[in-house]
């Protein structure tokens, strides 16, 4: 029963299997700002082509659609839905899409935060990049090189997209707000066919968190900032405290 229902609704199922899709390239791309606005841009395409494609799949099952006709209106007239949407549209007649990029440096200990500080991060900018004129910055600041990374702690970079419509949320979690969204709906479809509801659980989703934070070695940065080769330090320490 469940794969006759599915098999009802392929194309609509099939489209949001590929928002999934983009969504773990949103994932992966997230501190390249070139590959993630990529991704963003297809995303924002599959999105908007679900609903039309479930209404492609009821064409011939009138009974089903009636019953999920209001269901399709209220995804349609939803403020996240429409949002995203006119993203879309702006993205296929303009090309580019507006995107902003909060950014802060620091230093984890273990998984514990121990230092954070503000810090641009541009939009056209990778991480790697941000975080090479933040040591720069550290070369010419003292102030700035003593909150950097010690012995214990790691250099971190977080940063955030976002665009103007939702300036305070991530963009990667409302993308995945609007993916569970549509999942609701085509669920309901599945239902109506006498399949199963969907998992829209996504445990294959990385946690936003982890996905906006990057980490960088210790070791290179006191080479780099400091001229200090930790390992040749720890050894020479090691070779002192074995002649005392």
């Amino acid at each position: 029963m469940k794969s006759c229902a599915h098999s009802k609704l392929q194309l609509s199922l099939d489209r949001w299997e590929e928002c999934h899709w983009y969504l773990h390239q949103m994932e992966t791309n997230y501190h390249e700002p070139e590959p993630f606005r990529y991704s963003c841009n297809s995303f924002l395409r599959a999105v908007k082509e679900v609903p039309q494609a479930l209404r492609n799949d009821l064409q011939r099952h009138s009974d089903v659609k009636g019953k999920i006709e209001i269901l399709l209106e209220t995804v349609s007239m939803n403020d996240l839905f429409r949002t995203l949407g006119k993203r879309r549209d702006f993205v296929v007649h303009h090309g580019a899409l507006n995107l902003s990029s909060h950014g802060r440096i620091g230093t984890m200990e273990g998984t514990k935060i121990k230092m954070v500080l503000p810090f641009r991060v541009h939009p056209w900018e990778r991480s790697d990049e941000a975080y090479e004129r933040y040591k720069a910055m550290c070369r010419e600041n003292e102030i700035l090189r003593g909150l950097g990374p010690d012995c214990d702690s790691v250099p971190a970079l977080w940063r955030t997209w976002m665009v103007p419509q939702f300036p305070n949320r991530d963009l990667l979690d409302v993308a995945f707000e609007a993916w569970v969204l549509l999942g609701g709906l085509l669920s309901s479809a599945v239902e109506a066919f006498g399949g199963e509801k969907l998992d829209l659980s996504m445990p294959c989703r990385h946690d936003s968190a982890r996905v906006q934070l990057k980490l960088y070695s210790q070791l290179e940065f006191f080479q780099s900032v400091h001229g200090i080769d930790l390992k040749e330090e720890e050894r020479k320490w090691r070779e002192q405290r074995g002649k005392t």
